[in-house]
């Protein structure tokens, strides 16, 4: 813990003034990591725009491409898989929430592996059945993990405007370790 005292003179230290753009640049990049979750979620709901049509927006797979594929995997196997990564999504997403543990934000792989989802079930000709599973499924994970990160980066924002309130007003303030690390 770092622990910063009033300054004794008309003007701030420059300890102090280098302490402010610290925490002021803190908040800057907080706020910023905040709206990843935006962005994942955004990129989620393009994915799936494009897969409520069948991927009509792209070519059709070349007839030797699909036959190096080989046969798609069933649909009762994708099924099972996407039942398991949410089911399992939503338990770590749950358990970072109540242990509060800070981690890096996975939307964007999460947006990843519900692409992966669209795709096989593209491929395997089940995708008219099965789109609005992948995609609640997508929006449940995708909305915790984004609001686990919201919470947590504005819980961290209040505290370091208070560290800027406090300095501000020249009071005492202490600082702990882990605010000085700002995650991605």
């Amino acid at each position: 813990m770092k622990s910063v005292q009033p300054g004794s003179g008309a003007h701030a230290p420059a300890g102090r003034q280098d302490l402010q753009t610290r925490i002021e640049a803190r908040i800057r990049k907080l706020e910023r990591t905040a709206g990843n979750g935006l962005w994942g979620t955004v990129i989620f709901l393009l994915v799936s725009f494009a897969a409520f049509n069948g991927f009509d927006i792209f070519p059709d797979m070349p007839d030797t491409l699909r036959q190096k594929l080989g046969a798609p995997p069933p649909l009762d196997l994708i099924s099972l898989a996407l039942v398991i990564y949410a089911f399992s999504g939503i338990v770590l997403i749950f358990a970072r929430m109540t242990t509060s543990t800070a981690g890096s934000y996975r939307g964007f792989q999460h947006a990843a592996f519900l692409t992966g989802f669209y795709v096989f079930y593209h491929l395997s000709g089940g995708l008219p059945d099965n789109f609005w599973a992948v995609f609640f499924a997508g929006l449940s994970v995708m909305g915790l993990e984004s609001y686990n990160l919201w919470t947590r980066n504005s819980a961290a924002i209040r505290k370091q405007q208070q560290y800027l309130a406090d300095l501000r007003a020249g009071r005492p303030i202490v600082i702990d370790d882990e605010d000085e690390e700002v995650e991605e």
